[in-house]
C-alpha cells in the first residue's frame, strides 16, 4: 500500500494523460470486437487518432524513439483512414437505379464496395420476348428487374410472372447446375445483369455481400413461391 501511495504521488499530468491514451487504445479496439464500434465509421479512427497524440504528449518527457515511431504513424494512418470515410461519402454517388439494385441485393455494402459491385455489372434495356435464363441450361449470369413483366416457364407451361424487383437466376448461380425454369420478358423491360464468374469472383473478397445475397435469395423465393401458389390456387378453383 505504501508503495501504490508513492507511485501515486509521482504521477503528474503527462502519465495521465499518456494513461488516457493507452485506455483509448483498448476501449476502442475492444468496443471494435463487440460491435458497438464499426471500422469503416469515424469513430474507431477519431478515438485512435486522440489516443495516438495522447501518447506522444506523454513522450515529451520520457522521449523513445521507437514508441514516437509507432505513435506518429499511428496518427498518420488514422488520418488517411478518416480522410477516406469523407471522400466515400461525399464524392462516391449513386443513381436512384443503383441504389435500388444496392437496397436490394448487397445493402450492408458501404458506397465504395457498392460502387465496385455495380461495375462489374451493367444495365440494359430488354425488348419483349428476350430470354434471360433457359430451362436445363447453365445460368451465365443473375438478373434484377428494374421494371417492366417477366413470365416464368417449366416444359412450355406458364407457372409464376414477376416484375420490379425480382431476381432471375439465383437459384442455381452458385452450383452452376442448369436453370429450372425458362423466364423471358413479356414487355419492354429495364434489367441489371451481373455476370455469374464475376459476381462469384466479388463474393469470395466480400463475405458480407454474400450473406446479403442469400437473404434476397430467400426473400426472392418466398414471393415466387406465393405467386405459384396462388396461380396453382386459381387454377384448381376454375
Amino acid at each position: 500500500m505504501l508503495g501504490l501511495s508513492h507511485w501515486w504521488a509521482e504521477v503528474d499530468l503527462l502519465d495521465v494523460v499518456g494513461t488516457m491514451g493507452v485506455l483509448g487504445y483498448v476501449g476502442a479496439y475492444f468496443g471494435l470486437q463487440i460491435g458497438v464500434l464499426k471500422g469503416d465509421g469515424y469513430i474507431f479512427p477519431a478515438i485512435n487518432l486522440v489516443s495516438s497524440l495522447a501518447v506522444l504528449i506523454s513522450l515529451t518527457r520520457d522521449y523513445n524513439p521507437f514508441s514516437v515511431t509507432i505513435e506518429i504513424c499511428w496518427s498518420v494512418i488514422s488520418v488517411i483512414g478518416m480522410s477516406r470515410i469523407y471522400i466515400v461519402h461525399r464524392f462516391i454517388k449513386l443513381t436512384d437505379e443503383q441504389a435500388e439494385v444496392v437496397r436490394r441485393i448487397v445493402p450492408s455494402l458501404k458506397k465504395d464496395r457498392a460502387r465496385k459491385f455495380l461495375n462489374i455489372g451493367r444495365f440494359l434495356d430488354a425488348d419483349e420476348g428476350m430470354i434471360l435464363t433457359t430451362q436445363g441450361q447453365p445460368i451465365a449470369a443473375l438478373s434484377m428487374i428494374m421494371n417492366g413483366v417477366c413470365h416464368i416457364e417449366r416444359g412450355g407451361r406458364h407457372i409464376a410472372t414477376i416484375t420490379a424487383g425480382a431476381l432471375v437466376g439465383e437459384l442455381t448461380l452458385s452450383s452452376g447446375e442448369p436453370a429450372t425454369a425458362t423466364v423471358r420478358t413479356v414487355t419492354p423491360a429495364r434489367i441489371f445483369v451481373i455476370e455469374r464468374e464475376g459476381l462469384l469472383r466479388f463474393l469470395q473478397r466480400n463475405p458480407e455481400a454474400l450473406a446479403d445475397l442469400e437473404r434476397s435469395i430467400a426473400g426472392d423465393l418466398r414471393l415466387k413461391l406465393a405467386e405459384t401458389s396462388s396461380r396453382l390456387s386459381t387454377a384448381l378453383g376454375e
